[in-house]
Formats: C-alpha cells, sequence, structure tokens
C-alpha cells in the first residue's frame, strides 16, 4: 500500500477503496441469491386460477380469478383482501364467461388485462369501477383467446393470442395495441402457443415464450415497432448447458428485473428460470412454491408467483428489483 511523506496512509487512497468495496457491495446486492438460499413463502390463497400477478407502488397485489374466474382480487400490504372487481358484470358477453388472465398497471393506475375468455384486450379503471374493451379484433377477424399483456415504457400494450395452437398446428400471433392512435398491429404470426411476453428493459427487444415448442424467443423492435430478426433465445427442450433442469417444459409468464434479467415462470416445473440476456444461459433455477406456476411479478425485492396447481401466490426474497416498465 502506498504511505505519505508522515507515514501514514494516503487520504485519497483509503477513499478510493472504500469506495471500491462500497461498490463491489452494491454489485453483489444486485446479483440474485443462490437457489438454496431462497424459500418460496406463501402469500395468498383463494384463486380459482392464480394469474396474473401485478403489484401498484403502495404494494397492492392484483391478481385474477380470486373467489372465482372473472373476477380480479386486490390484497393489500397489511393482508386485506377483497374482490376488486367482476368482470362478468363490468363488461360481460352474452353466451360467454368473461376471464381474465395476464395483467399489468398502467402510468394512470390502470389495469391492462387480457381477456382469455372472450379474446379481449381490456383495460380497467383505477378504482375497478369500470372496463372498456381496446381490442378484440385484428384486420376484421376477432381475436381468440388473449392470453398475456405487457408494457413498453410509453404505455403500449402487446399481448400474445394462441389461437388454440401447438407445434402442429402454429396459428398463434402477437399483437400491439398502440396507446397514442388506439391502432393493433399484429407483429408477429405462425407461433406455437405464444404465451408470455415482455419487452427489455432497453425498450429495444422483446422476449416470447413459445410454449408449444418449450422455448423462450426474442425479437428486435424497429424505429417503426415492427418487429424483425426472431431468434431462439433458449431452448428448454435441447440445453446447451448440462447443470440445469431442462427437457419438454412449458415456459409461461416473463418479468424482467432493472439489470435486464428474464425470469421465466415454468409451468411444466413449478420453477422460475432466471436468464442472462446475452449468453441466453440459465444462471438461477428457484423452487416458484409449486407446480404449475404461470407467472411472476416483482416488489420491493420480492418476486411474488402465481401457482395454479395451489391456488395461491407465493413470493421469494430475492433482494432484487424488478423493471420499472412505469417508470419513465
Amino acid at each position: 500500500m502506498r504511505y505519505n511523506t508522515t507515514g501514514t496512509f494516503s487520504a485519497g487512497l483509503l477513499i478510493g477503496v472504500f469506495a471500491a468495496l462500497i461498490s463491489v457491495q452494491s454489485m453483489a446486492a444486485d446479483v440474485p441469491p443462490p437457489a438454496d438460499r431462497v424459500k418460496p413463502r406463501l402469500y395468498a390463497t383463494g384463486f380459482e386460477f392464480a394469474e396474473g400477478p401485478a403489484l401498484d407502488d403502495a404494494g397492492n397485489l392484483f391478481v385474477v380469478n380470486y373467489r372465482g374466474n372473472g373476477n380480479i382480487g386486490r390484497i393489500a400490504s397489511d393482508g386485506t383482501a377483497a374482490v376488486f372487481c367482476d368482470l362478468n358484470e363490468l363488461v360481460p358477453v352474452e353466451g360467454r364467461k368473461v376471464q381474465a388472465n395476464g395483467l399489468k398497471i398502467d402510468k394512470q393506475g390502470r389495469l391492462l388485462a387480457s381477456d382469455v375468455g372472450t379474446g379481449r384486450l381490456l383495460r380497467i379503471a383505477a378504482d375497478g369501477k369500470s372496463a372498456e374493451v381496446l381490442a378484440d379484433q385484428w384486420d376484421g377477424k376477432p381475436l381468440n383467446n388473449v392470453n398475456d399483456v405487457a408494457l413498453d415504457i410509453k404505455g403500449n400494450v402487446y399481448f400474445s393470442d394462441p389461437g388454440g395452437s401447438s407445434a402442429q398446428k402454429p396459428i398463434g400471433s402477437i399483437y400491439r395495441y398502440n396507446v397514442a392512435t388506439g391502432k393493433v398491429d399484429r407483429l408477429a404470426a405462425g407461433l406455437a402457443y405464444p404465451n408470455g411476453l415482455a419487452v427489455t428493459p432497453d425498450q429495444r427487444r422483446l422476449c416470447l415464450s413459445e410454449s408449444g415448442r418449450f422455448r423462450i424467443l426474442i425479437f428486435d423492435i424497429k424505429a417503426d415497432g415492427t418487429f424483425d430478426n426472431r431468434k431462439v433465445l433458449v431452448d428448454f427442450a435441447k440445453p446447451a448447458q448440462k447443470d440445469v433442469t431442462a427437457g419438454e417444459f412449458v415456459p409461461d409468464g416473463l418479468i424482467f428485473d432493472e439489470a435486464g434479467r428474464l425470469y421465466v415462470a415454468m409451468w411444466s416445473t413449478g420453477q422460475i428460470n432466471v436468464i442472462d440476456l446475452d449468453s441466453g444461459k440459465i444462471i438461477r433455477q428457484y423452487d416458484a412454491g409449486g407446480e404449475k406456476s404461470t407467472n411472476c411479478h416483482f416488489h420491493g425485492g420480492y418476486l411474488y408467483t402465481t401457482i395454479a396447481a395451489k391456488e395461491a401466490v407465493f413470493r421469494l426474497n430475492l433482494g432484487v428489483n424488478g423493471f420499472d416498465y412505469n417508470g419513465q
């Protein structure tokens, strides 16, 4: 170490050392902990089919199908739980059952919901007392069963429509609702059950769970909003890694942390896979809380997971913040 002429440590050097230590500690705190240090804890129950977790700034958790399909429940940070709204009352369809699946919250506190029951994209008022249909068709043809939703920082809504597709019948599509114009564009087609989706923090790409082929796709988002350069980010059926649990396992909901790592709820294995976007490698595999893990969402350093097999929500204390898609 360097000394000054009086035999004491250089103040500049000490400041530099302390700054480096603080920087290393900050970086370490941002790294997801090893899987053996994380245990899922039960947070809420009572969901007929647990899906679509979304949390607002106050820590209120919204989940679909609370106390019955078609309801959206709200669980406050103090544990108080209630039905927030009944979509079959707000936006009924004669002869059909309205049932939300994916959820997101926009800058105005409104819920964006994928209506898998009747094939619509819905926007629910912040007080839960009214709702509107943003999209129910494209190019004059009705949507089929809108499955999940994602937002970019401009408030545009991306949504998936599997349409009964499979690997043998790849007829699913991805759409975007332009919040400025109200126009719906189809961005990709010929997909085998498109499911969860998420825009990368840099807003340049979109990741998609192509559940029918057990993989995650990644698309470039061009300046005009269209998609280009479709690639396979992760193929769970044909993993390049030997130290991870993989196989013909179905990926479902997606969410990003603020460092740009992708978290994938795995329906088949009840895990959360954490993906490094640059390498496409699985860097963590967490127990999501049970089988049929459908989706996940960050709040306050916790990752909240919806577990259909247990009709419940669990949370994992990761000490990592999610990307704030409403932050700009």
